[in-house]
Protein backbone atom coordinates (compact mmCIF):
# COMPACT_ATOMS: atom_id res chain seq x y z
CA UNK A 1 0.00 0.00 0.00
CA UNK A 2 1.33 3.40 -0.85
CA UNK A 3 0.51 7.16 -0.01
CA UNK A 4 0.01 8.81 -2.81
CA UNK A 5 -0.63 12.56 -2.68
CA UNK A 6 -3.06 14.51 -4.79
CA UNK A 7 -2.06 18.33 -4.62
CA UNK A 8 -3.44 21.04 -6.78
CA UNK A 9 -6.29 23.99 -6.70
CA UNK A 10 -7.86 24.91 -3.54
CA UNK A 11 -10.60 26.36 -5.72
CA UNK A 12 -11.11 24.02 -8.97
CA UNK A 13 -11.70 20.60 -8.61
CA UNK A 14 -10.59 19.31 -12.12
CA UNK A 15 -12.70 16.77 -12.05
CA UNK A 16 -11.95 14.92 -14.88
CA UNK A 17 -8.57 14.94 -13.50
CA UNK A 18 -9.28 14.51 -10.13
CA UNK A 19 -11.91 12.01 -9.67
CA UNK A 20 -10.47 9.17 -11.83
CA UNK A 21 -6.95 9.66 -10.05
CA UNK A 22 -8.91 9.34 -6.79
CA UNK A 23 -10.83 6.25 -7.54
CA UNK A 24 -8.00 4.73 -9.26
CA UNK A 25 -5.99 5.31 -5.94
CA UNK A 26 -9.11 3.80 -4.20
CA UNK A 27 -9.16 0.81 -6.69
CA UNK A 28 -5.47 0.04 -6.06
CA UNK A 29 -5.87 0.02 -2.25
CA UNK A 30 -3.08 2.81 -1.91
CA UNK A 31 -4.25 5.99 0.71
CA UNK A 32 -4.57 9.29 -0.64
CA UNK A 33 -2.89 12.12 1.01
CA UNK A 34 -4.25 15.83 0.29
CA UNK A 35 -4.12 19.18 2.12
CA UNK A 36 -7.94 18.17 3.09
CA UNK A 37 -9.66 21.17 1.63
CA UNK A 38 -11.85 22.48 -1.14
CA UNK A 39 -11.12 21.88 -5.36
CA UNK A 40 -8.57 18.83 -5.90
CA UNK A 41 -8.81 17.93 -2.63
CA UNK A 42 -12.38 17.72 -2.17
CA UNK A 43 -12.65 15.96 -6.02
CA UNK A 44 -10.41 13.54 -4.96
CA UNK A 45 -11.25 12.67 -1.76
CA UNK A 46 -14.80 12.04 -2.84
CA UNK A 47 -13.89 9.88 -5.67
CA UNK A 48 -11.46 8.14 -3.82
CA UNK A 49 -14.29 8.02 -0.65
CA UNK A 50 -16.90 6.44 -2.74
CA UNK A 51 -15.20 4.02 -4.76
CA UNK A 52 -16.80 0.68 -3.33
CA UNK A 53 -14.38 -1.92 -1.41
CA UNK A 54 -11.34 0.59 -1.05
CA UNK A 55 -9.21 -0.53 1.76
CA UNK A 56 -6.89 2.76 1.99
CA UNK A 57 -7.83 6.46 4.10
CA UNK A 58 -8.23 9.19 2.54
CA UNK A 59 -5.39 11.56 4.34
CA UNK A 60 -6.17 15.33 5.08
CA UNK A 61 -3.03 17.55 6.19
CA UNK A 62 -4.44 20.51 7.28
CA UNK A 63 -3.73 24.02 7.58
CA UNK A 64 -4.05 25.70 11.10
CA UNK A 65 -4.82 29.27 13.18
CA UNK A 66 -3.75 29.81 16.63
CA UNK A 67 -7.07 28.96 19.29
CA UNK A 68 -6.21 30.68 22.91
CA UNK A 69 -7.51 27.79 24.11
CA UNK A 70 -6.97 24.61 21.75
CA UNK A 71 -3.73 25.74 20.75
CA UNK A 72 -4.37 25.60 16.97
CA UNK A 73 -7.58 24.97 15.50
CA UNK A 74 -8.68 24.16 11.40
CA UNK A 75 -9.09 27.18 8.85
CA UNK A 76 -12.74 27.50 8.13
CA UNK A 77 -13.58 24.45 5.50
CA UNK A 78 -11.03 22.17 6.32
CA UNK A 79 -10.88 18.91 6.32
CA UNK A 80 -13.44 18.57 3.81
CA UNK A 81 -16.43 15.73 4.33
CA UNK A 82 -14.43 13.24 2.61
CA UNK A 83 -11.18 13.10 5.04
CA UNK A 84 -10.74 10.02 7.11
CA UNK A 85 -8.03 11.03 9.08
CA UNK A 86 -6.66 14.06 9.66
CA UNK A 87 -3.59 15.94 10.38
CA UNK A 88 -3.54 19.06 11.98
CA UNK A 89 -0.69 20.99 11.80
CA UNK A 90 0.70 24.25 13.55
CA UNK A 91 1.15 25.83 9.74
CA UNK A 92 -1.43 28.49 8.40
CA UNK A 93 -1.81 28.36 4.45
CA UNK A 94 1.60 29.21 3.07
CA UNK A 95 1.18 32.42 1.50
CA UNK A 96 2.53 33.27 -2.27
CA UNK A 97 4.77 36.01 -1.03
CA UNK A 98 6.69 34.06 1.94
CA UNK A 99 10.42 32.99 1.16
CA UNK A 100 10.56 29.47 -0.87
CA UNK A 101 12.40 28.24 2.81
CA UNK A 102 9.59 29.05 4.87
CA UNK A 103 8.10 25.90 6.45
CA UNK A 104 4.37 24.64 5.65
CA UNK A 105 2.03 22.40 5.59
CA UNK A 106 3.48 21.57 2.04
CA UNK A 107 6.37 19.96 3.50
CA UNK A 108 4.32 17.69 5.37
CA UNK A 109 1.96 16.91 1.90
CA UNK A 110 5.60 15.95 0.11
CA UNK A 111 7.50 14.19 2.58
CA UNK A 112 4.74 12.17 3.75
CA UNK A 113 3.51 11.01 0.00
CA UNK A 114 5.56 8.50 -1.84
CA UNK A 115 4.36 9.57 -5.17
CA UNK A 116 3.12 12.78 -5.64
CA UNK A 117 0.71 14.25 -8.70
CA UNK A 118 0.14 17.59 -9.13
CA UNK A 119 -3.13 18.69 -10.98
CA UNK A 120 -3.13 22.43 -11.93
CA UNK A 121 -2.98 24.55 -9.02
CA UNK A 122 -1.55 28.13 -8.21
CA UNK A 123 1.66 28.84 -5.83
CA UNK A 124 0.60 26.43 -3.19
CA UNK A 125 1.10 23.85 -5.85
CA UNK A 126 4.15 25.80 -6.89
CA UNK A 127 5.57 25.24 -4.01
CA UNK A 128 4.68 21.12 -3.40
CA UNK A 129 6.09 20.57 -6.98
CA UNK A 130 9.25 22.60 -6.14
CA UNK A 131 9.25 21.07 -2.77
CA UNK A 132 9.31 17.55 -4.60
CA UNK A 133 11.75 17.97 -6.63
CA UNK A 134 14.14 19.03 -4.35
CA UNK A 135 13.45 16.70 -1.89
CA UNK A 136 13.78 13.89 -4.70
CA UNK A 137 10.37 12.54 -4.83
CA UNK A 138 8.60 11.44 -7.53
CA UNK A 139 6.49 13.02 -8.91
CA UNK A 140 3.80 13.65 -12.17
CA UNK A 141 1.74 16.59 -13.62
CA UNK A 142 -1.44 16.05 -14.28
CA UNK A 143 -3.52 17.98 -16.60
CA UNK A 144 -3.56 20.30 -19.54
CA UNK A 145 0.10 21.18 -20.33
CA UNK A 146 -0.74 24.76 -20.78
CA UNK A 147 -2.09 25.08 -17.20
CA UNK A 148 1.68 24.02 -16.20
CA UNK A 149 3.41 26.66 -17.98
CA UNK A 150 4.61 28.25 -14.50
CA UNK A 151 6.13 25.11 -12.84
CA UNK A 152 9.73 24.01 -13.53
CA UNK A 153 10.66 22.77 -16.29
CA UNK A 154 11.79 19.61 -14.69
CA UNK A 155 8.12 18.49 -13.86
CA UNK A 156 6.95 15.97 -16.01
CA UNK A 157 3.14 16.43 -17.53
CA UNK A 158 0.78 14.58 -19.07
CA UNK A 159 -2.63 14.71 -19.72
CA UNK A 160 -3.05 10.81 -20.42
CA UNK A 161 -4.10 8.91 -17.54
CA UNK A 162 -2.85 5.77 -18.52
CA UNK A 163 0.41 7.74 -18.21
CA UNK A 164 -0.15 8.62 -14.62
CA UNK A 165 -0.82 5.47 -13.46
CA UNK A 166 2.03 3.31 -15.13
CA UNK A 167 4.24 6.70 -13.20
CA UNK A 168 2.71 5.82 -9.89
CA UNK A 169 2.99 2.06 -10.34
CA UNK A 170 6.83 2.35 -11.30
CA UNK A 171 7.71 4.54 -8.82
CA UNK A 172 6.21 2.26 -5.87
CA UNK A 173 7.76 -0.29 -7.48
CA UNK A 174 11.25 1.06 -6.98
CA UNK A 175 13.12 0.40 -3.08
CA UNK A 176 13.22 3.46 -1.18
Amino acid sequence: MGIIGVMGSGKDEWEAFATPLGAWIAENGHDLLTGGGNGVMLAAARAFSGTAGRRGRSIGVLPSEPDPVRGFVPLPGYPNPFIDLTILTPFQRKAPDASPEALSRNHVNILTAQVIVALPGRHGTLDEVRLALAFGKPIIGFGPDLEFRDMPAELRTTGDFAAVAAFITDALSRPG
